[in-house]
């Protein structure tokens, strides 16, 4: 690889200390800017190949700076960074003028397949056409860990398009979600967003559910029905379980889908549709396919682009975050201000998920309804994990964590107590706990507050 011209901008010196050291390691040349005029000027007098800029500089946009800094060098692989990734944050920077969207902070390893992407597209030197999405709102979908972060990319990249999407996942890792930030960052998202469950109706009320039926089509239809498909028109229609319809529906949608016409049941007329079809299924489509429970040509229509949502137990590094999530939540919700103990997080995350996100949610707030004094607690999460239908997998688990976590958290303790010399009413604050708690935590850790000092 011929070495990259490299252009970071980062308000935080030591980010931009690390990725200097980092590609001029590699053999690669790295001007770096904490302010955004200095970097503008450099750009405008300095060949470039790979401009990195920080999702937010102070006060500045790091999106903005971007746009204007690829209105100078068009050439250059133009990447955002975050500490902060959300679904949100993926949409615009992809949309307005990013290649790429990463995470900090970055490793070795990551940067390495920057600078590789970046020589390849200084190889093709080609322009990319990035649509324009208009600014979405907050989402659902937390997380920031690889797996998500790919996702976030893929919803940001195919949202302002029309073509299907076909979102997969074991059950409760959010299609759903995923299926409305799509919709929310498209350029439908003043029109209507149905969701429909394939698996909730019969072939027949399906059909009549979706595409509607005239009066008298069938016993029991003393009126005309809108079907779904029409009233979704200037929008999306989402088909949850669409793996669960049978193969003679699928004809038929796939008629509406190739036609963009629906016509009703009892009906000779076609009217014409303006529809975009997100579809999802928690099933294997390869094993499907393969032993024809679906059809082929349904798939790779539905399928143009597809989403593979992870298990919670492949993104553990995001249960924290969704913890304070859904305790947020709850606490918004209900009026309340039950917080966590750092332990009870630890275990939680070390835990299986085989339900994932959903419960995670549900294990939280039945945490939060009980938590007797407004703190969930490590006991709270034991006794929580013995009722939960894993039954002795279970329990050899809660056998295992805690004595691990315990010590995690007794050496957390213990080092910020160092770092405050002993001042237990400072190390109380520095760990978001009252002083009592200090001392009851400190008795079940072993740690003896008196050895550690005298405030």
């Amino acid at each position: 690889m011929e070495p990259l011209r490299v252009v970071v901008i980062d308000d935080e010196a030591n980010t931009c200390t690390f990725l200097k050291a980092v590609f001029e390691a590699e053999g690669h040349g790295c001007h770096t800017f904490l302010r955004a005029e200095e970097a503008e000027q450099y750009v405008a007098n300095n060949q470039v190949d790979l401009v990195m800029v920080d999702m937010y500089l102070g006060a500045l946009n790091g999106i903005d700076l971007l746009q204007r800094l690829r209105a100078l060098r068009p050439n250059a692989y133009p990447i955002i960074m975050t500490a902060n990734v959300s679904v949100e944050t993926a949409a615009r920077a992809l949309s307005e003028g990013a290649v790429d969207y990463v995470s900090k902070p970055l490793t070795a390893e990551q940067m390495r397949a920057i600078a590789a992407r970046a020589d390849g597209f200084r190889l093709q030197q080609r322009q990319p056409v990035v649509p324009d999405i208009p600014e979405p709102s907050d989402s659902a979908i937390i997380g920031r860990s690889p797996k998500m972060l790919e996702v976030y990319k893929a919803i940001g990249r195919v949202a302002a398009s029309n073509v299907s999407v076909l979102i997969t996942g074991a059950s409760g890792t959010g299609k759903e979600l995923v299926a409305r930030a799509i919709h929310q960052h498209s350029k439908r998202k003043d029109g209507p967003f149905t969701p429909v469950n394939c698996g909730s109706f019969t072939e027949t009320l399906l059909e009549s559910e979706l595409f509607g039926h005239e009066k008298g089509a069938f016993t029991g239809a003393a009126s005309a029905h809108l079907g779904l498909v029409e009233a979704s028109d200037g929008g999306t229609l989402f088909l949850d379980e669409i793996t669960e319809t049978t193969l003679s529906f699928q004809v038929k949608l796939l008629r509406v889908i190739q036609e963009q016409q629906v016509r009703r049941v009892g009906s000779n007329k076609y009217t014409p549709i303006d529809v975009r079809m997100l579809a999802a299924s928690n099933r294997d489509m390869g094993s499907l396919l393969k032993q024809n429970q679906f059809r082929e040509d349904l798939y790779y229509r539905l399928a143009v682009v597809r989403i593979d949502l992870p298990p919670l137990e492949e993104r553990r590094d995001d249960i924290p975050l969704l913890v304070r999530h859904f305790l947020r939540r709850f606490n918004e919700k209900n009026g309340l201000g039950v917080t966590i103990d750092p332990a009870a997080v630890h275990l939680l995350q070390q835990m299986r998920w085989p339900g994932n996100v959903r419960e995670l949610e549900n294990t939280v707030n039945r945490l939060a309804i009980f938590a007797p004094t407004g703190e969930i607690t490590l006991p709270d999460v034991e006794a929580e994990t013995q009722r939960t239908p894993e039954g002795e997998e279970a329990a050899v688990l809660v056998a295992a964590a805690p004595d691990r976590l315990m010590e995690l958290e007794r050496q957390h303790i213990l080092e910020i107590l160092k770092q405050t010399g002993g001042n237990r009413s400072e190390a109380a604050r520095r760990l978001g706990i009252e002083r009592k708690t200090l001392y009851r935590k400190a008795l079940r850790l072993g740690i003896d507050l008196q050895a550690t000092g005298d405030k």
